[in-house]
C-alpha cells in the first residue's frame, strides 16, 4: 500500500488524469440518475394527481358507447370492497361525461369531471391551481374551467355558460352554470377541455340519480414509479374479488404515454452509463499502460529480485484501486451534493421557452432532480470495477516483462 501510494505521488500528474476519468463519468452519471429521476417523478404525478389517479374501477367497456365511459349505477358496492382492503390511502368517485361549452356564438368540445370536492384533494392537486375565484364545495351550482378555456370562450369568474351533455345511456342534458373558478395547469390541452363541477351537479347534467363513471383510488406509500408494485399489488387484490363486469385500470393502462416513456428511459439510461464506462475505462487503460512503459525497467529490476507475476500484478491494480475508489467517491459525492443543492432551492425553473414546451406536453416547467442511493453506489461501484478490469492488461503485461530485456529498456 505504502509503495503504491509513494509512485502515485511521484507521478502527480498521470495520478490525477486516472482520477478524473473515474471521476467525471461518476459524477456526470449521479446527475443523469438525477434528472431522469426527477423528470419520471414529475411525468407520474402530473399524471396521476390531475388526471388518473394511481388506479381507477370502471364498469367494463361496452360496444357504441363512443367517447362516453360505461356508467356505474350503484357504487357502493365498490365503495365498501375498497374500504376492505389494506394500502388504500383515499377513494373518491367521479363521473366522466363528454359535453360542449357554449357562451354565446363560441363553443368548445369538453369533457365534465363531477367530483366530491371535499374528497378530491388527496388525488388531485386542483385546489392549488387556482387561479382566480375558488375551488368548489359540494353545496355550489357552479364549476371551475381551465385558463385555457376561459380565453378561448372569453368569459371569467361570475360569468355564466351553458353546458350540453350527452351520454348515450340517459340521454341529452342541459345546465346553465356560473363560473366559480379558473384554474392553471401544467398540461394546456388539459385547461382547454377539463372543466369540474360538483357530482350532483354532472349527475343532473348525466340524468343519473346516484351514477358514476369511475372510483379513483390512490395507493399508500407511492411516492412516484419506483413504488409501482404496491399499485399492481393492490389492482391485483382487486381484479380477483370485484364481479368481471368490473374491470381495473392500473396507471400503466391510463396514461399509457408516461408508460411507454419510461420503458425508452431505462434502457437509454444504460446506454448512456456504458458510454461513460468505456470512454472512462479508455482512459485508465492508457494512463496505466504509459505508467508501466515508463516503469520498465524498475518493474524488471523487482522481478529480477524475485517477485512473482501475481505480486507485479497485485501492485499495479493496487495503484489503479487506490485511484479508482477515491475518483469514485469523490465523483459520487459531487453529484449528490449538486443534486441536494438543486432540490434545497426548489429545483431550477427552466427558461421561458423550455417553460412553454414544457407545460405543453404537461410536465412541470421547473427542473427536479431525484437519485437513489442505491443509483449512486451502483454507478461509484460500477465505475470503480471497470477502471480496475481496464487495468489488469498492462498489469499483466507487467508482470511477463523479461528481467533482462527489462532492465536495458532506454524510456
Amino acid at each position: 500500500m505504502k509503495a503504491a501510494i509513494r509512485h502515485l505521488k511521484r507521478n502527480r500528474g498521470r495520478s490525477i488524469l486516472t482520477l478524473l476519468a473515474v471521476l467525471i463519468p461518476v459524477y456526470s452519471l449521479v446527475v443523469m440518475f438525477g434528472l431522469a429521476g426527477g423528470n419520471l417523478r414529475d411525468m407520474f404525478d402530473t399524471a396521476t394527481r390531475l388526471d388518473t389517479g394511481h388506479l381507477q374501477i370502471r364498469h367494463a367497456e361496452r360496444r357504441g358507447m363512443g367517447s362516453a365511459l360505461p356508467l356505474i349505477k350503484d357504487p357502493d358496492e365498490i365503495i365498501s370492497t375498497l374500504d376492505r382492503i389494506e394500502g388504500i390511502a383515499w377513494r373518491t368517485l367521479r363521473l366522466d361525461l363528454p359535453a360542449i361549452a357554449s357562451v354565446g356564438e363560441r363553443s368548445q368540445a369538453i369533457v365534465v369531471q363531477g367530483v366530491v370536492p371535499e374528497e378530491i384533494d388527496p388525488i388531485s392537486s386542483m385546489r392549488g391551481l387556482i387561479l382566480a375565484g375558488r375551488y368548489l364545495t359540494s353545496k355550489d351550482e357552479g364549476v371551475v374551467i381551465g385558463e385555457e378555456l376561459a380565453k378561448l370562450l372569453k368569459i371569467d369568474v361570475g360569468d355564466e355558460m351553458v353546458i350540453l351533455g350527452v351520454h348515450p345511456e340517459t340521454g341529452v342534458g342541459a345546465l346553465k352554470v356560473p363560473i366559480l373558478g379558473i384554474y392553471s395547469t401544467p398540461a394546456a390541452a388539459m385547461g382547454r377541455t377539463i372543466i369540474q363541477a360538483p357530482l350532483d351537479v354532472a349527475r343532473r347534467l348525466a340524468h343519473s340519480i346516484a351514477g358514476a363513471t369511475a372510483v379513483v383510488v390512490r395507493v399508500a406509500g407511492v411516492t412516484g414509479p419506483w413504488d409501482a408494485r404496491r399499485i399492481d399489488r393492490v389492482v391485483a387484490e382487486l381484479r380477483a374479488i370485484l364481479p368481471s363486469d368490473y374491470e381495473v385500470l392500473d396507471w400503466r393502462r391510463l396514461a399509457p404515454q408516461v408508460a411507454s416513456y419510461m420503458a425508452i428511459i431505462k434502457p437509454a439510461l444504460f446506454i448512456f452509463a456504458a458510454v461513460f464506462f468505456g470512454l472512462g475505462a479508455l482512459v485508465v487503460l492508457n494512463t496505466v499502460y504509459l505508467s508501466v512503459i515508463e516503469r520498465t525497467r524498475e518493474l524488471g529490476l523487482i522481478i529480477s529480485l524475485g517477485a512473482s507475476q501475481w505480486r507485479v500484478i497485485r501492485m499495479i491494480l493496487l495503484e489503479a484501486g487506490i485511484l479508482s475508489a477515491t475518483g469514485a467517491v469523490y465523483g459520487a459525492l459531487a453529484g449528490v451534493s449538486l443534486v441536494w443543492i438543486v432540490e434545497a432551492f426548489g429545483g431550477l425553473p427552466l427558461p421561458a421557452a423550455f417553460s412553454s414546451m414544457m407545460k405543453a406536453i404537461g410536465m412541470n416547467p421547473v427542473l427536479h432532480l431525484r437519485v437513489s442511493f442505491s443509483q449512486v453506489a451502483l454507478s461509484a461501484a460500477a465505475m470503480a470495477g471497470v477502471a480496475v478490469i481496464a487495468a489488469w492488461y498492462p498489469a499483466r503485461r507487467a508482470s511477463r516483462l523479461e528481467p533482462v530485456e527489462a532492465m536495458r529498456y532506454v524510456g
